[in-house]
């Protein structure tokens, strides 16, 4: 009786908090991936102060004038809130507020966000200027791309 009650009230925990919206803690390790024609390199600081101004459309040409073409991941993906904290160092209502003054200034708009790994990867393989996020244990599997720098979600 005790282990059935124990059983139910960690699923009623659970159901609580997948309703509320709750996740596990855990820290996954995610990775900038460039197109493989790109020849940017630098220290970690340097490319992830590259990527934020090229991801924020602060800049749009990568050193040596490639176009950039940053590519997102959906709003409310593990990947892209990682990215949002730990690569540009803003909170989501910071970025809403940059993609709101943006659009007024100058009718910039967000980059597009994709759902899948496998489209983002076709993507990046195709345009010499495109990047976006992954899982770092998706990276090896993109071709005609390299890893730019590698963060953590914590």
């Amino acid at each position: 009786m005790l282990n059935l009650l124990s059983i139910r009230t960690f699923l009623s925990a659970a159901a609580i908090s997948t309703l509320l919206g709750a996740t596990p803690a855990i820290a996954e390790t995610y990775a900038v991936v460039i197109n493989a024609e790109n020849t940017f390199s630098g220290d970690e600081t340097a490319m992830k102060e590259q990527i934020k101004r090229l991801y924020l459309k602060e800049q749009s040409s990568w050193p040596g004038g490639v176009e950039a073409v940053p590519f997102g991941r959906e709003a409310d993906s593990a990947e892209q809130s990682a990215f949002v904290k730990s690569v540009l160092n803003m909170s989501g209502s910071e970025v809403v507020g940059h993609w709101l003054k943006l659009k007024q200034v100058r009718g910039e708009t967000p980059p597009r966000g994709v759902g899948s790994a496998r489209i983002l990867a076709r993507q990046i393989g195709k345009q010499p200027g495109a990047f976006g996020i992954v899982l770092a244990s998706e990276a090896g599997a993109i071709a005609n791309s390299k890893v730019l720098f590698e963060f953590s979600s914590d």
